[in-house]
């Protein structure tokens, strides 16, 4: 604590002035006597009373004399100094990925903490806070009021998404302003490797070092049988020891429970046979861990797709492709394909995009080819979940279609792409690629006619805010998104694609003539738990350690209500005079 200009204190003369304006003042006051006797003793008691008997009953005196000293502390500017955050712009990365909800109180909630402490000691340096997520966004942005920043964090929440950090690093790398920019991440744990080639910033990891107890769903499968719906939950204990559990199986009013325990790290397949034959199931397992997000997971059981139709002028590789996955192939002349037969059709003919079935296409009929030499980058979808394309050699591409999302390019140029109706067009013919020799390929077609053969009366499996396009078609174009029958938001036809509810879950696509089951589910890294210690690398080139407060704002309302009080005293007339 200290002051910031001394050179003022002479006006601590003012309010000694006035006490000496008080003591020598004349003073008088009406009294009746019975005689001059009684008078003269009234004048010696009087003027032998000490100064300060004769100041006690004025109040006026006092507000007087104490605005006017506050008004001289305020002159000479007093302020506090407290430590403050090295650099002089900061960059809050928040992770709100699910595994932030473990513990109690959740590391999201830990963190909210932490980011409002370390804002409050920021000194009014402008904060910067980005949410991680496939999309980083920026909260706010170069913020210098600490109120603002601290309701910000406030209104954070866990969007359940994967966290993808690395990406999420790179775009607020590009938000730094100068080489004192600090980039504080929150988050359970990060890799020293993500940041040990980068040496441009300064960054400050604020991770969790203790350790969860936590058993979690990873899968839930379903299969039918000559006696019934079988189902497999496949339990895994990520805790270092023993945990008991129940697993529920549940399908509407039916339900089915099984006790288990599991040693430490052990996976556990719980079998449940002779079920009923529904098609919507819903697992949850009844555990005391720390982490509930991975508690819980459905399925659905759509009907078997066994059959496809191939178009005779492809590469006989693909029809081999299908046949690998034990599908009855048929094979068919360009003019002899039904559009109408409602079996995915594999294709190469433009024209047959606008029917309605769903088309897998390879190369185009009605353009050329040209010459690409990069390599392939894929962008978050289901089609790629087992499916990798890295190392996939392609030559040539085909010119891309407008208005349909590309979910795999090379050299920036379209190579995969969904039209609005779900269709699947890849732009290039298998003559030109190596891809029919990786194992990736019979894995992709698998993941194709999964795509293109869902059930009617269900969407599809989700990420948590998963953007997509998907085949959806009403007289209004709205759907709304239900949970247990209760509103969270609406879709509109034809702005942008569909995207899906953050949270997991069971949702209905409710359209005007039209209803829909979507799931939502984690994905496998959100159920693992990971710990980490905190720690800092790189350093700024400027750094401030302390940062004033300064007093004179909370004086100067002192002042105000000292003015108040008087004139408030000076109008009830309590003052002697």
């Amino acid at each position: 604590m200290g002051v910031a200009n001394w050179g003022m204190i002479w006006t601590a003369i003012m309010p000694l002035a006035v006490i000496l304006y008080y003591f020598f003042r004349k003073k008088y006051k009406d009294q009746r006597v019975s005689s001059t006797l009684f008078w003269q003793e009234r004048m010696k008691e009087l003027q032998a009373s000490p100064y300060l008997k004769k100041l006690q009953h004025h109040l006026l005196f006092y507000l007087q004399l104490a605005a006017l000293i506050f008004c001289v502390v305020a002159l000479i500017e007093p302020f506090s100094e407290s430590e403050t955050l090295a650099g002089n712009n900061f960059i809050f990365i928040v992770d709100t990925s699910a595994t932030m909800l473990a513990g109690s109180p959740t590391h999201f909630e830990k963190q909210q903490v932490q980011m409002k402490k370390l804002a409050s000691q920021a000194g009014g340096k402008p904060v910067t806070i980005v949410t991680t997520g496939v999309s980083p966004e920026v909260v706010i942005r170069n913020e210098q009021n600490v109120e603002r920043v601290e309701k910000a964090i406030d209104e954070l929440a866990v969007s359940y998404e994967n966290a993808e950090m690395e990406q999420t690093i790179l775009f607020a790398d590009t938000l730094a302003t100068n080489d004192s920019t600090i980039i504080h991440i929150f988050t359970d744990y990060l890799d020293r490797a993500i940041l040990a080639n980068k040496t441009g910033q300064s960054y400050q990891v604020h991770g969790f070092s203790e350790k969860l107890t936590n058993v979690a769903i990873r899968q839930l499968g379903l299969s039918e049988t000559d006696n019934g719906i079988r189902g497999i939950v496949q339990v895994v204990n990520n805790s270092e020891k023993t945990m008991n559990a129940t697993v529920r199986l549940s399908s509407g009013s039916f339900e089915k429970a099984v006790e288990v325990k599991l040693e430490a790290a052990e996976e556990l397949l719980v079998p449940f046979e002779a079920l009923p034959n529904h098609k919507l199931w819903q697992a949850e397992l009844e555990v005391s861990d720390d982490y509930a997000a991975d508690n819980t997971m459905a399925t659905y059981l759509a009907p078997p797709v066994n059959a496809i139709v191939i178009d005779s002028a492809l590469h006989e590789l693909i029809a081999s492709g299908f046949r690998s996955l034990a599908l009855d192939v048929s094979l068919a002349e360009a003019t002899q394909l039904q559009p109408d037969a409602g079996l995915p059709i594999v294709t190469n003919q433009r024209d047959l995009l606008e029917a309605t079935t769903p088309i897998l296409m390879f190369g185009r009929n009605d353009e050329n080819p040209f010459e690409v030499t990069g390599q392939i980058e894929t962008k978050p979808h289901p089609l790629f979940t087992y499916a990798s394309l890295d190392e996939v050699y392609v030559s040539q591409l085909y010119p891309s279609f407008e208005n349909y999302e590309t979910i795999a390019t090379i050299d920036d140029h379209p190579f995969i792409q969904i039209s609005p109706k779900g269709d699947i067009v890849v732009l290039t013919d298998i003559q030109l690629t190596d891809w029919p020799l990786s194992p990736s390929f019979p894995l992709f077609l698998w993941s194709a006619m999964e795509s293109l053969s869902g059930d009617a009366e269900f969407l599809g499996f989700f990420q948590p805010n998963e953007h997509r396009s998907v085949s959806l078609a009403s007289p209004t174009g709205e759907w709304g998104i239900f949970r247990d029958g209760a509103y969270r938001h609406s879709y509109i036809e034809g702005n942008g694609p569909f995207a899906a509810p953050n949270e997991p879950g069971v949702y209905q696509v409710v359209g005007d003539e039209k209803d829909m089951t979507m799931i939502v589910q984690l994905t496998s890294q959100e159920k693992e738990l990971s710990a980490g210690a905190s720690y800092a690398m790189g350093q700024a080139k400027a750094a401030q350690d302390t940062v004033r407060f300064s007093f004179v704002p909370f004086i100067i309302g002192i002042v105000l209500l000292l003015v108040l009080l008087e004139w408030e005293v000076y109008r009830r007339g309590i003052t002697t005079r």
